[in-house]
Order: structure tokens, then sequence, then C-alpha cells
């Protein structure tokens, strides 16, 4: 991880940083050196109401579902080679080592990736495998409340920014790893996404309560061409998350959006 330890640079501002014209790090809590994220002058907030979390079908994400976890991800094996990039943080030491494919290859840290919609036809199309997976809907006020803190003492839960120029930014200063870590290019911003972060010793699964998810969502291919699936679906539903509802998830045939068709409970 990149260290946080603060030293006297030039900032924008003494208690500002500004990194385009929506987004701003203020420090809101000198005694502790804490700094919070603005955009467009609002505070971005520590946790949101529901959030959403989209599997491809595989046996990964089945186990996942069965063994209620979170899958904490080297950015490396993102789809955006330039998400989590170190060329986001100026003068880093040793750059060099780092080959031009592999800048975000950072293997004592993990990441999980949420996102606060769920009726967008991209994240269907993109995360799921064109509605060949399912989403889980969580509430999102206690989405890392069973963090075992003696396997993951350090870890965050943090909303994405997506500057329209993101900037290199100067190692020393007190939010650069957050910077690094939450930071997308503009044209990401429709997945409205969300991060649990997490230094990484050994573990990289991070159990969550089943009690915290409200609703699973399957995409119709599973229905329509593995029903097979669909009924282990179902059944881990039955076993582990019975008081939830089901829904299938495919376009409204007459109109351009999707529909969410309950099937259980």
């Amino acid at each position: 991880m990149i260290s946080n330890k603060y030293h006297k640079i030039k900032l924008k501002t003494m208690n500002e940083y500004i990194i385009d014209e929506e987004y701003v790090y203020r420090l809101n809590d000198e005694k502790n050196n804490i700094w919070d994220i603005y955009k467009n002058g609002n505070k971005n907030p520590k946790s949101c109401k529901q959030l959403y979390k989209y599997y491809s079908l595989n046996l990964y994400s089945i186990d996942a579902l069965l063994r209620n976890y979170f899958y904490l991800a080297n950015p490396s094996s993102f789809n955006d080679p330039f998400d989590c990039n170190i060329n986001l943080i100026k003068d880093v030491q040793n750059i060099s080592k780092y080959t031009s494919v592999k800048r975000n290859n950072v293997r004592n840290i993990g990441i999980c990736c949420l996102s606060e919609t769920l009726d967008n036809h991209l994240m269907w199309a993109h995360y799921t495998n064109n509605y060949n997976g399912f989403c889980l809907g969580f509430r999102g006020d206690n989405i890392d409340a069973n963090a075992n803190r003696e396997i993951f003492p350090r870890h965050s839960f943090t909303k994405v920014i997506y500057p329209a120029s993101p900037v290199s930014i100067e190692q020393q200063l007190p939010f650069a790893q957050n910077y690094l870590f939450t930071t997308k290019f503009k044209h990401w911003e429709y997945e409205q996404e969300w991060r649990l972060i997490a230094e990484i010793t050994n573990e990289r699964e991070m159990i969550f309560y089943p009690e915290s998810v409200e609703a699973i969502y399957i995409g119709h291919s599973i229905v329509d061409t593995n029903p097979s699936a669909y009924k282990l679906l179902l059944e881990i539903q039955e076993i582990k998350f019975p008081q939830i509802p089901v829904y299938v998830v495919y376009p409204a045939p007459f109109e351009l959006k999707l529909k969410f068709e309950k099937v259980w409970n």
C-alpha cells in the first residue's frame, strides 16, 4: 500500500485539493488529518441505502453465493487497465518495475465492486455476461459489518469518483491511496460504483451477512437456456436466503426498459 504519511506540500489551498471542476478533496478534521471528497460542492456520502453486486454465472460466483462472501480482487484483474493505475500518483519509487500493461497490479490490495444502479442495461450486458448471470441486492448501510477485523484490520468502503480528466497527484498527500483506488475515467460513471477496499495478507474472501441481502435478480438467459442452473440458484436461495424475493430480469416486451418479474416470495 502507498504510505499515507503526510508531508508538507503545496496544495491548491491550505485545506483543499482541486481534482477538476467537479471534484475537490477538503480537510474536514485537521486534528486527525481526515480529508473528504466533494462533488459540485456536495460532500460524497459515506454509505448508500441500496447496493447491487453483479455476477456472471460460473463456479466462482456460485461458490460466493453459497458461502456468502465478497471476493476481494487484485485490480490487475479488472476490465479497465487504467483503473487503480499507478500513473495516478506522481514520483512513485521504483516505478520502472511496473510494466506498461500491469500498472494496476497491486498484490496486497483487494477490491470488491458494487453499484448503486439495478436497471442499467450496460451493467447487465457487461457484468452478467449478457443476462447469463445474477445480481444480489444489499442493504448498503452495513455492507462491511461482518468484516473480520483480524483478517482485514485495514479496510474501507468508498464511493468511486469520475473526473473528466484524472490528474496525477503527489504520493505524499494523505488521501493519495484513496484517490488511487477510487478514481475512474468519466465514461465509466454509468456504473455508479462503490468499493470495498482491504489490505490483503492471505485471505481474499470477506464474509457478508445473509440477512443483508434484500433480493436476488436472475438474468433471463439462465432461465431460457440453462434450467439446471436456474434451479440451482433457487435451491441456494431457499437454503441461504429463504426470506428474500427472487426476480427474473429481461427486456420488457413492449417498452424500452428492463422488466423485473417476481418469481419467488
